[in-house]
């Protein structure tokens, strides 16, 4: 990533924007690893979408600020860690409870559709979409920003996040 990143600013360098997107990342607050977010970072990069990254152990109002203040069309969060799970809640009800609207991006680790399913998308109206790795970023966020793949995206991927959540209840209760 630090190789790759200097060559991806000199060939910004000069020209006007011509980004197809701006998105912010960051590795959610309580984590240091950030290795996926680098990576997914510089794929997003690579394919001309502008990418705010904030670092890591990155606290939820400084992710809703630098979104707000970018107006960046995405957020990303990332973690590694268990912990980070609880975290990822807190920052998806703290955009919902500020209004925000842009889609939030969902990686890491120990994430997963289960947890965003039952975990994350009850706390924010918005989509929130699990992504499994960075190479899939690319199609995710292309979806999220086409004003002609969107709708059918976020309804192919509602449908996938309640047949999942229904699994899960269902197997929670023969369980008990």
């Amino acid at each position: 990533v630090a190789y790759l990143t200097p060559f991806i600013e000199a060939e910004k360098t000069g020209k006007k924007s011509s980004a197809k997107g701006k998105i912010v990342l960051a590795t959610v607050k309580g984590d240091v690893h950030d290795i996926g977010k680098n990576i997914v970072g510089v794929v997003l990069g690579c394919n001309n979408y502008e990418i705010i990254d904030l670092g890591v152990m990155v606290p939820a109002a400084k992710i809703i600020e630098a979104a707000r203040e970018k107006e960046v069309d995405i957020v990303g969060l990332s973690g590694l860690i268990t912990p980070s799970l609880g975290e990822m809640c807190h920052v998806a009800s703290e955009m919902e409870r500020t209004g925000m609207k842009v889609p939030l991006l969902i990686g890491g680790a120990t994430t997963s559709v289960a947890h965003t399913a039952v975990k994350i998308r009850p706390n924010y109206s918005s989509p929130s979409v699990y992504v499994t790795d960075a190479s899939r970023s690319i199609g995710v966020v292309s979806a999220l920003l086409s004003d002609e793949r969107r709708g059918a995206f976020l309804e192919k991927t509602a449908e996938e996040y309640e047949d999942r959540a229904n699994q899960l209840l269902a197997k929670a209760k023969a369980l008990r």
